[in-house]
Formats: structure tokens, sequence, C-alpha cells
């Protein structure tokens, strides 16, 4: 059955729908709101409600996760199972958790080298904390390779036990509200094992430690301390157990929290300390310091007038100051009162005339008590951060766990809240614009066919606050105070001027005004947050924001032999000169965020939007309007359309390619074209269906996360596989060297026993031993001037004799002399056969003989001469001589055709060298191929088939099932044409559109298709339909589809016909320029009133050749194609004959490649019907 292309795409046997994949909890509402149907509001808020009661608490939106806190533990749900059972499967078939969220951007980080960081988000009690705890939990356990990475995974659990203890409190909304941001910075080495940490926090609440709301709470740690502690500690402490006595912890009314147990996290507490390498005097100055901000708090100062008139105070319970000396080792507690009460420190010998009053006095003392527990929680992170360092050069990569404030809203809203609402508004904006705009906006850029959904949040809020003159500007401004001494009357209402008096110009802010009635109170303002209206009292705004210490305070923290306070109050050192003012708390969060801001914009950004399920903090009550306000301002709807039409991920071609090469041997292990096309291979070889991912201009983009995660897990298995293949390659070669090196050895030992020869080495040492026994024998049959002669002949025996010869029995007798000599031949003998064999006779420098003439002057040995004479040529030279010759003899023919061999491997390297360079193209088409040596001229073809086959099989294998389908749709037009159209070879090089007039995006026509069935456009285009009667041309849209071919009004998308493909008899047209095609039908009802009908097309061999495969895909068999200059049509109940006329200078050839519209005439009498150039356009044309 042929194929059909539809708009590019493979049209599908039966139409398919992306689907989350099957769990078990899919009988519990959607567990992916991206599948959502109908996607509206009350729809996603009823999935919701039928999970969270369903205790299914999480809920996918594509990456994003959605979490509705419980109130109440679910253990089940976090047990060590659940979290092996995410570790170890793929997460997109799992239902959705947090620890399948975690776990997909850890494997996302390793598997693509991006950083990542965790981005939670939510109103105050959403349960971020507890998120961003299973989160690092998840993480630390992914994989441990090592007791170091175990150490750290269990020292960054122990940190967020400390920094709960000292960070969080109970508020209004909260049990364990976290009163600071915090950023975790997770390293990773090479292997995935995290290597340390890095802690950065933002904005403590310190004021809470002096003063708390209705219903809330001072600090964990300062009841975790009193509860908790021994009685030794409490007395070395000088604390009481009875949380009452404390004013500081008795502001806000409330003393526990529900179902907490503070004497045992006290001992957690202390256990983490523990854990985290905190010494036993670190712990002790730390409880200390906690002490010491208690009974600070309990200072009471009395009112005095002075002679003069003037207020000033006195300490009532002096004792407090007593045992804060004593805990500071502070030596003169005189000195430390007149500090308290005077805000200077006194010189010696001399009164002090800078008196404060009484609630002068009791500011200065809250101010202290801020500055110590702020310090103090300061120091306490930086002493985690040590503990959890890590070398620079053992990180690889980063996964970033933020968990900033939730957006607050009480009846009395101060100047936390507000700093507060800035940093969650900052984090809305980005987090928010990172979907709706950003996204959008790269798929624009990217050339993607993308129509806007929503829109941007707006940064007005943000804009008004840190502009030029905006909030944070007047409140820097007025707060141009030094730190030393107590504020001015009427500071802020002179805040609420300054900010009336600047003209703003928004509408996020509403201003007091005494001429308005916009009922906003003279000392309040109002800002629009993205979550709502908050209105803000002014009031402590300029001393909250103040963020310094009073000089006389840190000069006494200082000079205090406290090891841990000295350490705190740097700034109290005498030395220190500098008197530059601090930055404000606004400034300083506005600075922090801006930084956290340009971190996290560098990572891959995965969101956790977390969901306060009612304001009561009661277990399985869902309050749909509280849960309606929040998917609301958080814009999930507009999010979840925007996710749904999106893409879950994209990568630029290179870094895709880098990353999946191995995947496919098509890309695979080397690709040097173009990146772009390596991916579109490697996707098609991978026949991925082409709706799964999009082609940008410098990205790829894949549409599931599903998809990502299958490509994820083949990779993983490639890479077993390769590195298995590398493992047995390696083994089996050093397998074979093994026993190459054996079967040599017991070759050559075999062959020597053949030959009655020993091999090359054993001959070697027979040679040795021979030389070395018969030497003896040879010197002593000869004095040292005789055998001085023969040295040089010696020499050129392979092993030389030693230099000091041992004694042997003297020769007497000529026998005895000739037995040494025979010895002397046999071992030369085997020594040159030796070298026969090592290496080719011709190849071995020949020494021709020398002649001599010694003296030999003999007077021991009678039978030597003592005449002058030449000697005879020696016995070993002669030896050596008659051995080359045999061996030159015998080796001859072996060495000539070794030689012959060598040179032809050489010149058959040389050939194949070549050609590796210097091959063709991988062009089928390309008939280049390099010559060779006329010897080689047979394997040069072979060789020249088998790379042609190859690159022809390479070629095939580029084309996805789009392009063989265009391919074959190219082969039926060429069946059809070939040789009998003149328009057709003009054809040939442009590819088949389909659709010119993009009608898959039009919506009337997705309504009008989905009607009639007709949804896969296989041809689309405007063109004339010749009217019958006169011939004249009316503009129509033809479509043809996989069903039927569709004759369409273009301006009213009104279907005037609709001819069944099965209706089609035949198809005919002229075999020259004119693009006139005639669609014949079979008998029938429309055939009855019409009769067949007739177009001219710019697209004349498209659009027949789609018709014909239309035709044939329904009926099985081809309609017949005409191509005549004459053939009948019927039209209704007349048969006309249609001829196409040829005038003098030929038939209706043109010199354009399409006929304008208007060029052809055609002109009707009776039932002959004429087609023929029009005069007026010839010339033109």
């Amino acid at each position: 059955m042929s194929t059909i292309m539809t708009d590019g795409l493979h049209i599908p046997s039966t139409t398919t729908a992306a689907h989350h994949s099957s769990t078990p909890e899919a009988d519990v509402g959607v567990s992916d709101l991206l599948f959502l149907e109908p996607l509206t509001e009350q729809s996603f808020i009823d999935n919701l409600r039928r999970r969270f009661h369903a205790d299914k608490i999480y809920t996918a939106m594509g990456t994003l996760l959605l979490s509705i806190n419980p109130f109440r533990p679910l253990p089940s749900l976090y047990d060590e199972q659940t979290l092996r059972l995410y570790k170890n499967q793929r997460v997109t078939d799992l239902p959705p958790h947090i620890f399948g969220a975690a776990t997909a951007a850890y494997r996302d980080l390793i598997d693509h080298g991006t950083d990542q960081v965790l981005i939670l988000s939510g109103e105050s009690g959403a349960g971020k904390t507890e998120i961003a705890k299973l989160i690092i939990d998840v993480i630390t356990s992914m994989r441990i390779l090592s007791r170091e990475g175990e150490q750290v995974g269990a020292r960054l659990t122990l940190s967020d036990l400390v920094l709960r203890a000292f960070g969080n409190a109970k508020t209004a909304s909260n049990e364990n509200a976290s009163r600071f941001g915090k950023y975790v910075d997770i390293a990773l080495n090479s292997h995935g094992e995290v290597v340390g940490a890095n802690l950065t926090t933002y904005q403590l609440d310190r004021s809470r430690v002096v003063i708390q709301g209705p219903s809330e709470r001072n600090f964990h740690i300062f009841y975790q301390l009193l509860a908790g502690a021994d009685a030794i500690l409490l007395k070395s402490l000088k604390l009481q157990r009875n949380v009452e006595k404390y004013t500081l912890l008795r502001c806000g009314g409330a003393y526990r929290c529900e179902g907490i147990d503070e004497k045992r996290e006290f001992m957690t507490t202390r256990d983490a300390m523990d854990g985290l390498n905190f010494s036993a005097t670190e712990c002790h100055l730390v409880f200390q310091v906690l002490a010491v901000v208690l009974k600070l708090g309990n200072l009471q100062f009395l009112p005095q007038t002075n002679v003069d008139g003037t207020e000033s105070c006195t300490v009532l319970n002096d004792h407090e100051i007593d045992e804060v000396c004593e805990l500071l080792e502070y030596p003169d507690p005189t000195r430390f009162h007149v500090v308290l009460t005077n805000g200077i420190i006194p010189e010696k010998n001399e009164p002090t005339e800078n008196a404060l009053s009484a609630a002068e006095a009791s500011w200065l003392r809250d101010q202290l008590c801020k500055a110590l527990y702020n310090r103090l929680f300061t120091w306490i992170v930086s002493r985690l951060n040590r503990c959890l360092s890590y070398s620079s050069s053992n990180s690889r990569s980063f996964l970033g766990v933020l968990d900033l404030y939730g957006f607050e809203r009480f009846e009395q809203n101060g100047f936390e809240q507000f700093l507060i609402n800035y940093t969650a508004e900052k984090l809305h904006v980005v987090t928010y614009n990172m979907i709706m705009s950003y996204e959008q906006e790269e798929y624009i850029r990217e050339g993607l066919s993308w129509t806007r959904v929503g829109h941007a949040s707006s940064p007005e809020v943000c804009d008004v606050m840190e502009k030029n003159h905006g909030l944070l500007f007047a409140l820097d401004e007025a707060s141009q105070y030094p730190s030393s001494s107590p504020l001015p009357e009427k500071v802020d209402e002179r805040l609420i001027e300054q900010l009336c008096s600047t003209n703003l110009g928004t509408e996020a802010i509403t201003l007091p005004k005494k001429t308005s009635t916009n009922n906003v109170p003279m000392d309040r303002f109002t800002i629009k947050h993205f979550a709502g209206d908050v209105t803000y009292s002014v009031t402590g705004f300029v001393e909250k924001n103040i963020d310094g210490v009073n000089r006389a305070l840190a000069e006494l923290m200082f000079s205090c032999r406290h090891a841990l306070v000295k350490e705190l109050f740097p700034d109290g050192n005498p030395a220190r000169t500098n008197t530059k003012r601090p930055a404000t708390l606004a400034n300083h969060l506005k600075v922090a965020l801006t930084s956290l801001i340009s971190n996290i914009s560098t990572k891959n950004a995965v969101q956790f939007k977390c969901i306060k399920p009612n304001d009561r903090k009661q277990a399985g009550y869902f309050d749909e309007a509280k849960i309606k306000q929040q998917v609301k301002y958080m814009g999930l709807l507009d999010q979840a359309e925007v996710r749904r039409a999106g893409f879950a991920f994209r990568q630029s071609y290179e870094n895709f390619l880098k990353h999946y090469k191995m995947l496919s041997h098509l890309t695979w292990p080397t690709w040097d074209a173009d990146a772009k096309e390596g991916v579109r291979l490697l996707l098609m070889s991978l026949e991925l269906k082409p709706i799964e991912y999009a082609f940008g201009r410098t990205k790829i983009f894949i549409k599931f996360s599903e998809t990502v995660c299958r490509l994820d897990d083949l990779r993983r298995m490639k890479l077993d596989e390769i590195a298995t293949t590398i493992q047995k390659t390696f083994r089996a070669f050093r397998a074979r060297k093994s026993a190459s090196t054996s079967q040599s050895a017991q070759s050559s030992s075999q062959s020597s026993k053949e030959s009655g020869r020993p091999p090359e080495r054993m001959s070697k040492l027979l040679l040795r031993s021979l030389y070395n026994d018969q030497h003896s024998s040879i010197s002593s049959s000869m004095d040292s001037s005789h055998s001085a002669p023969y040295a040089p002949y010696c020499n050129n025996v392979i092993y030389q004799p030693p230099t000091t010869s041992t004694a042997s029995p003297p020769v007497t007798d000529s026998p005895s002399v000739s037995q040494p000599r025979d010895a002397a031949v046999s071992a030369v003998t085997v020594a040159s056969v030796t070298r026969s064999v090592a290496s080719p006779p011709i190849f071995r420098p020949q020494v021709p003989p020398k002649p001599r003439c010694v003296s030999v002057m003999s007077q021991s040995h009678s039978n030597i001469p003592t005449l002058q004479r030449p000697l005879p040529t020696p016995p070993i030279r002669r030896a050596m001589t008659m051995s080359n010759c045999v061996d030159r003899a015998l080796d001859q023919d072996e060495a000539a055709r070794k030689i012959t061999e060598f040179f032809k491997n050489y010149i058959r390297y040389k050939f194949l060298s070549y050609l590796v360079r210097h091959l063709p193209s991988m062009s089928p088409i390309d008939q280049r191929w390099p010559a060779s040596p006329s010897w080689l001229l047979q394997a040069n073809m072979l060789l020249k088939q088998v790379h042609h086959r190859w690159r022809c099989w390479h070629f095939r294998k580029r084309f996805d099932q789009i392009s063989i389908s265009r391919m074959r749709e190219k082969v039926a037009a060429s069946s059809i044409f070939l040789g009998k159209k003149i328009t057709y070879a003009k054809t040939v090089p442009h590819p088949f559109r389909g659709d010119y007039v993009r009608l898959r995006q039009n919506v009337k026509w997705k309504k009008l298709s989905s009607d009639t069935n007709d949804q896969y456009v296989v041809f689309a285009d405007i063109m004339p339909k010749i009217n019958r009667a006169s011939g004249r041309p009316s503009y129509v849209l033809a479509v043809v589809s996989t069903k039927a071919f569709l004759v369409i009004d273009q301006r009213t998308m009104i279907i005037k016909y609709r001819i069944q493909a099965n209706d089609i008899a035949r198809i005919s047209v002229s075999p020259y320029q004119d693009d006139i095609v005639v669609v014949h039908l079979k008998p029938g009802e429309l055939f009855k009133r019409k009769g067949d009908f007739m177009f001219q097309s710019a697209h004349v061999i498209e659009m027949v050749t789609k018709l014909c495969l239309v035709v044939q895909n329904t009926t099985g068999k081809p309609p017949e194609v005409v191509i005549a200059a004459e053939f009948p049509v019927h039209f209704g109940s007349h048969v006309v004959l249609v001829h196409f006329k040829a005038d003098s200078q030929g038939p209706l050839e043109f010199l354009s490649d399409v006929t304008p519209p208007g060029s052809v005439k055609i002109s009707r009498r009776t039932n002959r019907m004429e087609v023929s150039m029009n005069p007026s356009e010839k010339s033109s044309t």
C-alpha cells in the first residue's frame, strides 16, 4: 500500500494521542494535569480534591510538581521501600511523588551535565520546609560510593536539624515556619556522589527575638534549651526551666507547639551538633549566648528624673546584669550597667552625662538581643559550611534547593511581612515568567509554530520597590540615622510623608491621602501583590531597617573574655576605625536576591508548587475557596496550557548529538557533518514519532518527558553494552597474545626437533657452551704468540672468547690438535645456520678474507715451522666461509621470494593508505574512484563495488519515514509522467509541499474536517475551476484528503462538492505546459448532475500524483491517467471533446515554469472545447 504525505506528517494507521503511563492511582483523578480533559478551573480543583481525599497529595503538571500539605503524617508515603522504588525504576512509570521529582532532577544532572535548581514556592504553611528536607535526603542517598560520601549526606541532614532549631518558629499560620530564606547548593563529583554543600541564608527574622505576634513563639531553640537541658547545664547557664520566667518567651502568649516534644527535640539538636563536629566547648558557648539573650530580655529599667529635669533610668534587677557578666566573663558589672543606661562607655573615674530614658535603654537592650542572636545564627551557618566544605577540584556539578519565604498576610503586617512578601513577589515573577514568557519567547525565537498563551507576570510591584525614588529608596533615605542612638520621634510618619510626596505613578501601591477617600490610615500603605492586596503599618519600619549595633555595645561585647562573643563582634575592636554606615536590611536583601536570581538563571529550574489546603491547619479539610485562590495567583492554569502545548525538554543540537550519538550506527562513533542533520538521523533511526519532537533553529525540542526518560534508558543500556564490548575485546586480545606466544614457542621447538636443529635462542646457548668448552683446548695448543694472529678472525665469531682463558692440559700430538679444530668448525657451523634463519644472507655484511703474513717463532712446539711465511687460512675462517657459501646457496631463492612479497605488501599498503585519504563523496551518483596498479585492478573494482553498496545503504538510512514517503511520491510521479508531460522535468528537483495554504492551522477547517473525517490533508491549494459552459475560471479551494477530493468555497469555507476517492474513474491531462487537469467520475448521482471536473493547477504534477495514490490506497488500484492532446469529458449529459491546440510555433510549450492563470484561452463550441495560448499573453511569456 502506498504511503501518502499529509503536510509533512506520516499518516498513522489509527489516530493516537499522547497518554500518561498507567499507574496504580489511575482511578483517583488524573495524576498528570496536562492530560486533564477539559482543562478548566473547576475540573482542576475537582481533580485536586479527589486526590487529596485519597491521600494522593502529589500531582504532576509535566515536570512541575504540585504538593498539598496534609497537616498530618503519612509514614507509608515516605518509607524506605518507596524511596528504593523511585530510585530504581523509571519515574514516568510511577505515580507523582517528591521522590520521583528529586530523582528525575538528579538523573538529568548526571545524564546531561546540566546544573539543576529545585525551586519551592507557596504560602507560609504550605509545607515547603518539609519538601526541601525530603529532596536533600533523596539527593544525598542516590549514589554513595565512599565513606566520605555517606558522611556528607549525614551532615547535610544534621545541618537541616540545627537550622530548624535556630531559625524556625511558631507563627499564626504555621507551627514550624522558617523565619529565614535558605539556598542549599549541593556539590557532586564526576561519579554523581555528593561531596559537599554550601548554605546561603537570607534575612533572618531577628525582630522575633524581642517581640512576637499573638499566638506566636520565639525561635524553637529557646524552648528546647529550657525543656531539654539537664539540671547541671541549666545551673551553669543561670537559667530556670519555667518558660514564663523570661520576658522574651512570653510576648506572644504561646508556650507550646502541638505535637512537639521540646525535650526530645533538644536532644536531637544536641546530637546533630555533635555529629557536625561541634565540640563540647563550642556547644556550651552557644548555649551561654542563648542564656545571655534571655537574661538581657529580663532587664527592666526604672525611669528617673534628674535635677535638671532630664530623664534617666536605672536597672531594677541588677542581679541579671551580674549573671550576664558572669556568663560573658566580663569583669565589671557596673561598667556594663552604665553602658546599658547611657549608651556610651564611660572613661575611668569620669561621670557620664549622656543618660538614656527608660524607653531608650529598652530600645538599646533590644538592639543588643537582636544583634547577639542574629550574629550567632550567622556564625552557626558559617560553622556548618566549614563542616560541609568541599574541594573545587573534586566538584563537577551542582544541584541547588531553594526554599524562600512564603507569602504572608495577617491582620497586622509590619516590616517583616514587607520583606517576606517582597521576596515572594520577586521569586514569583521569575518562576512564572520562566514558563509564560521566557519559554514562549524561545519557541518563537527558534522558529517553531507557536501561538502565545496567557501573559507574563508584570514586574510592576518589584519596579515600584526597586526603582529610583521607589519604596526601598525612600526607606533607605529615612534610615540615614546612626545606630548608636535611638531614633527621633515620628520618623515613621516622616517616611509616609516622603512616600506620599513621591509620584510613583502606578496602581501597584496605594498611599494614604488626606483629601482622598481610599480608606487607608495615615500610618499605612497597601501593595497589590500577586497573591492579593496587603496593607502594611509603617510603625517600626525605619528602626528595623537599620542593620547595625551601638558602637559602645559592640566594644563592650568585644572586651568580654567569652571566646564566641568576642568573635561575633569584630566591629567592637577599638583598633578598627571603619565608620562606614552598614547597608540597611532592605537594601542588603535586594542585593542578595539579585545575586540569587543571577545564579539560578544559569541552571535548569525544576519547580515545586506547595499548596495550603486551609487556614485552620486541619487535616483532611479541603477549603475550595482557599485552593482556588492559590491556583489563580500562581497561574497554574495558564502554565498547564503552555506545558501541554509546549515541550518538556530542549537542548542544542551539538550537545544532544554528543550525548546520544551512541544510540545510532549512523552517528556513532563520530559525526563530522552538520549537527542538526546528525540529530535528524539519530531520531529517525530511533523511530520516534514526529509528534514527539520538533526542530528549532539551534535546538531540538522534545515534547514528552517520557520520551527523554526512554532515551536516557537506552543510553544507559548502550553504555553498558559499549563497556562490555571494550572489556571483551581487551580480554580477547590478551588471550590471543598469550596463546600466540605459547604457540610460537611450541612451534619453534617442534620445528627444531624435526629439523634436528635447535631454535635460534637454543642455538646461541649451544654455541656459547660448545665454544667455551673447546676454547681452552684450542688455546692450550698454541701459545700467546701463536694465537695473536688469529684474534682478528676469532672476532668474526658471534660469541667472543673470554679474555682470560682457563688452563687446559698440554697437547703433545697432532690428533689432539685436530679434535678441537673439528669442534670449532662445528660450533661455527651451528652459528652460521642460526644466523641464516634469523636473517637472509643477502642482508648480512660479508667480510672478505684478508691475507696475512705473520712471523711465528715457536720454541715449545716442534711441529710449527720457525720460518717466516704466509700461513694458510685459519680453521675458523675456513669454517665460516664454507658456512656462508652453504647458506647462500640454500637461502637465495627464499630471500628473493621474501623480498618480492615484502615489496608487494608495501605497494598494497601504500595504495590502501592513498585510497582511505581519497575516497569519493558519500553521494551515490559520484563515480570517481582512485586508480590502482594493474595487478590490483580486480581487487580495486571489488572495493569500488563494496564502497558503492555501503554508501547506498548509508544514503537510504538517512531517510526517515517522511522522506521515504516523499521519495515514493516522486517515484510514483516519475512512473506517470516521465517522457509524457513536458513540465515534469522541471518539477523533479522541487519537493512536494502538499498544503500550500497552511490549511491545517485554519480553525474553520479543523471544525469542518472533524465533521467529514477529512483531518489528514494530502494536498491543498487555491486554483481556477473551469466553467463547463463558458470555459471561464472561478477560484476555489481544492483539497485532497486521505478519503476524498473536496471543492470548497475559499471565502466561506463551505464544501461545494465532496468526491469520494472510490468515485474517481480516471484523470486526464495534456502532454503540454497548460496545467489543465480533468477529474473523471464514475457513474453516480453527482456524475449525472455535474459530470467531470476541470481545473487549472499550478502544481498539476503533484496534484495528479497524490490523487492517484489516494485512490490506490482506497480501492487497491490506481486510477487510469490519460496523457493526450485530445480526450472526451462528460459535462452533465453531454460529452465534450477537449482539444489542446498547437500554433505555428509548436504546441503549448512556454518558457515559464508555471503557466499564469489567464494565459490559457479556453473556448467551447457545442461539443468541442479548445485550449490554446492567450495571444495577449504569448509575447510577454
